[in-house]
């Protein structure tokens, strides 16, 4: 299938308000700070209620700017997105590219360049190349950001999945991975997130190892609990 498919069912006995995101992608080359999860989608979603999450196996290279420094909880403003396949590396050994776009300062902000370079990404991921037309306390002092999106409806791009501040003249290798995960709380949709900052229950969905749709409940005792098919 090319979509995967997470459903909630609260049985907490209250409201919920949940929030799905993915782990961050693999990421080569030299960033400023971390790699963020972005959250993907989030659910309102009344007690014996149930939550919907469908995230599409399309990628997207997105690039725009944080409202202040990357942090826990800091939105993230995407300026632009451009649809993206993969590398692939066929049975034989042979390497076909995946798309590799360019990065530039465009007044002041980033944006993609017109001319696509050619492609010349790693298998499983996409590249974006900075240019050297800015400096790293430039994309510091804009909060730029690069990096992933995703759509959770299948026909474009529907907010960032991960991103990090660029320095330039870099060739970045981004491979998307199959992990997601569900918290709840007060989260917003495309803001910054770190598993590792976020309090309560987290429950983690690894698709590489799992069918392409599962369920959890949320129980009495405040646990996301992956159910068993």
């Amino acid at each position: 299938m090319n979509m995967y498919s997470i459903t909630v069912k609260n049985e907490s006995g209250s409201h919920q308000h949940y929030a799905l995101f993915s782990k961050a992608p693999q990421v080569t080359g030299t960033v400023q700070g971390q790699v963020w999860s972005n959250v993907f989608a989030t659910a309102n979603t009344p007690k014996q209620q149930t939550a919907q999450f469908t995230v599409y196996k399309q990628y997207y290279a997105v690039c725009g700017s944080s409202n202040g420094s990357p942090d826990q909880g800091v939105q993230v403003s995407v300026g632009q997105t451009l649809p993206v396949t993969l590398g692939v590396k066929k049975p034989d050994g042979t390497v076909v590219h995946g798309t590799t776009v360019g990065l530039i300062d465009d007044g002041g902000a980033p944006a993609f360049s017109d001319t696509m370079p050619p492609a010349s990404s790693y298998p499983n991921a996409f590249e974006i190349d900075t240019h050297p037309d800015f400096t790293v306390q430039d994309a510091k002092d804009g909060n730029w950001l690069i990096g992933l999106g995703g759509s959770s409806n299948g026909t474009g791009s529907t907010g960032p999945a991960a991103t990090f501040m660029p320095e330039p003249n870099v060739k970045y290798q981004i491979q998307p991975v199959n992990t997601y995960y569900v918290c709840f709380g007060d989260f917003t949709k495309g803001a910054l997130i770190d598993v590792t900052k976020i309090g309560g229950s987290t429950c983690t969905i690894d698709f590489t190892h799992l069918p392409s749709s599962v369920t959890i409940v949320h129980d009495a005792e405040g646990e996301l609990v992956l159910q068993k098919e």
